[in-house]
């Protein structure tokens, strides 16, 4: 059993990459960010001031959601636009409630 073991991880360790992945683009620019509520709108571009295309568009969504929510919230990505070489991404930001409340259920009818 234990010789099958080793050849499965180095296969599986081969299919992992070594470190982190270099970014497809020039350094991304927050041109603004405002907060109504819970949503918050990130206005970016490249630091260039080029168009952030569609193939480099995801890793500026992750971009919008690290900034985008303060501490204890977990961001969606809502909606994105594109306009004058802009990309606007709203981030939904969701609290997360910690209670030590115990819920019974056994009363629910499924």
């Amino acid at each position: 059993m234990r010789a099958a073991l080793i050849p499965a991880a180095l296969v599986l360790s081969a299919c992992v990459p070594e470190g982190p992945e270099a970014p497809k683009g020039p350094p991304i620019e927050i041109v603004e960010a405002a907060r109504a509520l819970d949503t918050t709108r990130v206005v970016m571009r490249y630091k260039d001031g080029g168009a952030i295309p569609a193939a480099d568009e995801n890793r500026a969504v992750l971009r919008a959601m690290e900034i985008a929510c303060r501490e204890g919230e977990n961001p969606i990505s809502d909606t994105r636009t594109r306009a004058d070489g802009l990309l606007t991404v709203n981030v939904f930001c969701v609290g997360v409630v910690e209670t030590d409340l115990v819920v019974d259920g056994s009363r629910l009818k499924t």
